[in-house]
């Protein structure tokens, strides 16, 4: 019979903490009820019984720390899990927990609190080698919009498309709209018009594709057309899912594990496919999505967008 989980400590760390706010490891110790010398040299911190986990983010590392290998990108973590004990990947996708997460660029610093997380995507491997996870930081992506509208609700925004400076998190529908239209305009015609693996020239069924995605690029790559490709539906959807991604270099095809040959039979994808070409200035672009979209499995099926707003 499954043990009823306490949240006691996860409603004191929810009471007690403020998004964007530092504290040393002490003060989280604390929180936790756990003596300080249990808590040092350790990324995971959690009590039996209850249903709080707290992850302790070191950007920079020490040299004889183990070296994950952590980072954010706006509102996403990109976390990796222990060699061999697989506490937060065993629990996270659960339910039953809530992850609390705290960041620091390097050791000997304040801890900052970034809100609570959901695992999104994840990769497996064996023991030895650490899993990875996306985590969605939620609250802290609403804490920070809804101070950002705030502070831009008598701004104005003197900037134009063609200095790559528009502040797209901020802007109009009607802004956003003709930032989307220069961004697709543009983007076609770097790719000739055609469809970058196939060669299809229908623009109309064509999709600009952000190689880096949107969610967790800044505002000059939101609307750079070499964060783009222009694909059919079918490969934008499998790309977008990081079910299939292109050698950075070669623009050769890669598919992922998250499905069977077979799949790729029907679908009509193998890996004799490539990419037409790769403009100068996509490569960049092309290793992060095959560093942290490329092969992560969705955990949630939920839009986590809506968690945001």
């Amino acid at each position: 019979m499954a043990v009823q989980l306490s949240n006691r400590i996860s409603q004191k760390l929810i009471t007690h903490l403020a998004i964007g706010s530092h504290y040393v490891l002490q003060d989280i110790a604390d929180l936790m009820e756990m003596n300080i010398v249990a808590t040092m040299r350790k990324g995971v911190l959690s009590r039996t019984g209850e249903n709080a986990i707290v992850l302790l983010i070191n950007l920079k590392k020490e040299s004889y720390a183990t070296p994950y290998v952590d980072h954010i990108d706006n509102d996403v973590l990109y976390w990796e899990g222990q060699l061999k004990q697989r506490f937060v990947e065993n629990r996270m996708n659960t339910g039953e927990y809530e992850i609390f997460v705290f960041v620091r660029d390097r050791v000997k610093t304040p801890y900052t609190y970034y809100g609570r997380a959901i695992p999104i995507a994840s990769q497996y491997f064996a023991p030895g080698k650490p899993c990875k996870t996306k985590f969605s930081l939620y609250e802290y992506a609403s804490a920070f919009n809804h101070r950002d509208k705030e502070e831009s609700l008598d701004q104005e925004h003197p900037y134009g498309i063609d200095q790559g400076v528009i502040p797209t998190t901020r802007i109009g529908t009607t802004i956003q709209r003709t930032v989307q239209h220069t961004y697709r305009k543009q983007a076609l015609e770097l790719w000739n018009n055609s469809c970058a693996v196939l060669g299809v020239e229908k623009p109309k069924i064509l999709v600009a594709s952000h190689i880096k995605p949107w969610r967790v690029a800044d505002d000059h790559e939101r609307i750079d057309p070499k964060n783009a490709l222009i694909l059919s539906p079918l490969y934008d959807k499998l790309f977008d899912l990081g079910m299939i991604s292109f050698d950075p270099s070669s623009g050769s095809i890669q598919l992922s594990g998250q499905l069977d040959d077979n799949d790729y039979d029907r679908l009509g994808i193998d890996d004799s496919k490539h990419l037409s070409m790769i403009p100068e200035g996509t490569e960049k672009y092309l290793s992060y999505h095959n560093k942290y979209v490329y092969n992560f499995s969705p955990l949630l099926e939920t839009e986590i967008e809506m968690l945001t707003y």
